[in-house]
This record gives C-alpha cells, structure tokens and sequence, in this order.
C-alpha cells in the first residue's frame, strides 16, 4: 500500500509535469522570432504613415509636421529624424515654415502597445517666415528649403525661429511621440504565448525589440 509520504511525491511530481506540458503549450503556439526587427525602410515606411501631425503650442502656435526622413544611429542606440515644419499664429494669423532635425532614443509602452520617441534632442531649428513651398514625397522632400546636415550638428541651431518655438518646447512636444504600432493579430499571439515586447535596440540591422516572457494573468 502506498504510503502518504509516497502519494505526496507521486502527486507533485504529476503537478510538475503538468506545469511543465503547459509551458511546452504555451512556446509552440508562437513560432517568430524571439527579436522583432523593423529594417530601415519599413520603419521610414511606415513613419510617412503617421504624417502629416499636427500640434498646438502654448495655445497661440499651430504647427504640422510632415516628410520625415530617417537615419539610424546604432552607435548611441538612436533615430535621427528630421521633419518639414509648418506653423501659424493664432492670433495674428503669420504663417512660417522650416525644418526640424533632431534624434532621440526608444522606448515600448506597453499600456497602448507603441513604440515611443523618448529623450529627444534637436539639433536644428531653421525657420523663415511666409508658408514655404510644398514638401516633395521623393528621396530628397526639403530640396527647396535648408538641407539637414549628413550628421547631426553637436551644438544647437535655431535660426529664425519664433521665440514659441524653441528647441526645449520642441523637444517637449516631440517626446513620447508615437512612430510605430504592430497589428492586432500579432500582439494576440504574442499574449497567447505568453511573451510581450521589452527592451529596444538601434543597430545596423533596424530597430530591434526583444520579446519577453510575462507572468499569466490571475484566473488563467
């Protein structure tokens, strides 16, 4: 007759293998990858997508932000991006337009599922006034206005910019700017296996976003 002691072990051992068929389960029902990749040009694809934005500043200065053009910078783990900028003043109705280039370092949000702009930095303010020409969706959009250096310039530009739209106002308003979210199905079986988006890399490959393993919800 089996003892209790016996019946303990041969009752934790089944626990166990139970446990360990479920995670086995759990694995196989996703088959990707264990590093998402974003290659650099469905990232810049799909950041066209997101523009043109627009944002009001201080309640007094509507801006748009429009043909973003991108470079990766692996070497400190950020996106350069510059951007065709547009504004108008409420109240007096005088209209400008420039380029802003900037970079920044990324970062998942988990509570909506997005990739985020985080610490950004501009580099390069120029502005003139008047509405500008229209920006060109070909590989060079600004070729009517001020180029953007090759490498983002160490110190700050801001050349005649209204003093509403300064370099730390624009970085505040570009900080936590959303520039990618993956579909509904594959997040769905993401969750399914158990794994979410984590940690974010730049490198020569594109934007790297590492799975990672997540604690199942209560009741499941």
């Amino acid at each position: 007759m089996p003892t209790p002691l016996l019946n303990r072990r041969q009752g934790l051992l089944t626990l166990l293998a139970g446990a360990t068929l479920l995670a086995q389960v759990a694995c196989s029902r996703w088959a990707g990858p264990q590093v998402i990749t974003l290659g650099e040009a469905e990232l810049a694809d799909r950041l066209a997508r997101l523009f043109p934005l627009t944002r009001r500043l201080l309640e007094v200065l509507d801006i748009e932000l429009s043909a973003p053009r991108l470079r990766l910078l692996p070497e400190s783990n950020r996106l350069a991006l510059a951007l065709w900028l547009r504004s108008r003043e409420r109240l007096m109705g005088n209209a400008g337009h420039g380029q802003l280039a900037f970079d920044a370092a990324l970062r998942w949000a988990p509570e909506d599922a997005s990739l985020r702009l985080t610490q950004v930095r501009v580099r390069q303010l120029w502005f003139a006034p008047g509405s500008g020409p229209e920006p060109h969706s070909d590989s060079d959009p600004h070729r009517s206005a001020k180029p953007p250096p090759a490498q983002p310039p160490a110190p700050r530009e801001s050349t005649g910019a209204p003093p509403s739209l300064g370099p730390a106002l624009a970085e505040r308003v570009l900080d936590d700017l959303v520039i990618y979210r993956p579909g509904a199905e594959p997040l769905s079986r993401l969750r399914e296996a158990g794994l979410a988006p984590g940690a974010v890399t730049v490198s020569a490959r594109g934007v790297e976003i590492t799975l990672q393993r997540v604690a199942a919800e209560p009741g499941r």
